[in-house]
């Protein structure tokens, strides 16, 4: 998700104006194993940083509303307003005191950094802190103890995992609604990941309570009754484990999946070029094909990664040749992928629009996303028409099975997937001389039927002329290449040390 501002120019002159512009410092931001920077400000012995700049790594967004000159930023859980000029803000409809006023700086948002970030690490799914005699705010999804969940079908029931970083007290009771609720003494829980888990085909809700004495619990409201159950805790890794018996448990082996993803090691990277054969992908205004510039990347990006010897790399096509949806998700599944990255270029009707945009698989949540995924997703649409007898339907949608294994397919992943799209969104920043136009989210049927973290990168807009230039440039594609092989590296780092 990137960071959206929208304000009227006259508002920023205006405001402008009214704020003095402050001489700009930069703060570290420490995260995922490396460092960024982002703006500071300096002002009565008070340290300001950029909520602008910090929504962008953490994920969140930024809303500009001109009435009262409010702003928003929000995130997956949470919202928080606040006024430019006063202290106070609204945190999920409490009010609470910055002591210091929030500012506006050459169209960026400043906050106080020691009296805004603690408010901010209540509500986020990760650990923020402000280190001042660094200079620096941490950023740690290691700071969890409680860190994932899973639930797995048995002959006889069903398993549930909540894994651990080291064994901690804990109670378990089944209350009136089917839910089952684990309370963990001492939790820290990472609840975006956990969240992420959510799965239809087993639960109607989940959900994750964390109160100020570090007491954590997590709550699942079962679609099968919970009568005869066991508990304890297993190792290798460290784990609550519940069983739930059933003995006349049947599953239904039509929606049963294998469970393929990452394991122990991020050792198998796919690579996925979009298009191909008789799919063109777009085509730029000096008839530059997607699906030729996608493979030259993707062929790049495969050279520095087997040149590494570290990690196994598949490529969906490796030429010029056409790939259907499920070709492309059994390539995956079947390489027994821990990691899958499919290259695109963008394109819009708007010749002007420029930049580069990385996407992880989650609903789209504005019109620009939108417009992505139904480009991406066209060339399958008519692929699932003309298999059809009725080219009217669409069995994938009107299927409530397909249905739910859609949605299952969405959250499964979601939190990696997130992360692995922030460390290409770090790394394309750092490398690209093209606007980022950040993180964003929406359906892509490719993603979907992979079971394994996925991205999907727009390496540019192949319908700006600027930008067509730059993909056929075989440097501009090295460096795409070189970021996303980077963020790899990175994110097998990263994972591995948990």
């Amino acid at each position: 998700m990137r960071a959206v501002i929208r304000i009227s120019i006259g508002l920023i002159v205006l405001l402008a104006i009214a704020v003095p512009t402050i001489a700009s410092n930069k703060i570290k931001v420490a995260v995922a194993g490396g460092y960024e920077e982002i703006r500071s400000l300096e002002e009565n012995d008070v340290i300001y940083v950029s909520l602008s700049e910090l929504a962008g790594i953490l994920g969140g967004t930024i809303d500009w509303e001109i009435v009262g000159h409010t702003v928003s930023y929000r995130d997956t859980d949470f919202t928080i307003k606040l006024l430019i000029g006063s202290p106070f803000l609204n945190l999920n409809d409490t009010t609470f005191n910055m002591t210091h006023e929030a500012i506006l700086d050459r169209g960026q948002l400043f906050v106080p950094t020691a009296t805004f970030l603690p408010l901010l690490d209540r509500v986020t799914s990760q650990n923020i802190v402000w280190q001042p005699n660094d200079n620096k705010i941490q950023i740690d999804s290691d700071y969890f103890n409680v860190t994932d969940l899973s639930v797995q079908t048995k002959a006889n029931g069903l398993l549930i995992d909540i894994y651990l970083t080291t064994p901690l007290a804990y109670e378990i009771f089944v209350t009136e609604g089917n839910w089952l609720n684990v309370s963990i003494r001492d939790a820290r829980i990472n609840r975006s990941r956990i969240l992420s888990r959510r799965n239809s085909q087993y639960m109607y809700q989940l959900k994750v309570h964390q109160v100020e004495n570090n007491t954590g619990q997590v709550s699942i409201r079962l679609r099968r009754n919970v009568t005869d159950w066991s508990h304890k805790i297993a190792y290798n890794p460290t784990r609550l484990q519940i069983s739930i018996k059933d003995a006349n448990f049947q599953f239904d082996t039509a929606t049963n999946r294998p469970v393929i993803g990452p394991d122990d090691k991020i050792d198998v990277i796919v690579i996925d070029p979009g298009h191909g054969g008789k799919d063109y992908g777009a085509i730029g205004q000096n008839g530059t094909r997607e699906k030729d510039i996608v493979l030259e990347i993707s062929k790049k990006l495969a050279k520095l990664i087997r040149k590494d010897k570290q990690l196994k790399v598949v490529l969906t096509r490796d030429r010029d040749k056409t790939l259907s949806l499920e070709q492309r998700a059994r390539i995956a599944n079947d390489a027994g992928a821990d990691l899958f990255v499919s290259i695109h270029a963008n394109a819009s009707p708007k010749k002007q629009i420029r930049g580069w945009n990385v996407f992880f698989l989650a609903p789209a949540l504005n019109d620009s996303a939108r417009s992505v995924e139904q480009l991406e997703n066209s060339y399958f649409l008519r692929e699932s028409y003309s298999d059809s007898d009725d080219p009217s339907i669409d069995s994938d949608y009107q299927d409530p099975v397909a249905s739910i294994l859609s949605e299952m397919l969405m959250t499964e992943f979601q939190a990696e997937s997130h992360d692995l799209a922030q460390m290409i969104d770090r790394e394309f920043r750092r490398r690209l001389d093209t606007p980022a136009r950040g993180i964003d989210q929406a359906g892509f049927f490719v993603l979907n039927k992979v079971f394994t973290p996925s991205v999907l990168i727009e390496a540019a807009f192949i319908s700006n002329k600027i930008e067509e230039k730059k993909l056929k440039n075989k440097k501009y594609q090295e460096k795409v290449a070189r970021g996303l092989y980077e963020a790899i590296k990175r994110f097998k780092a990263k994972y591995e040390s948990n």
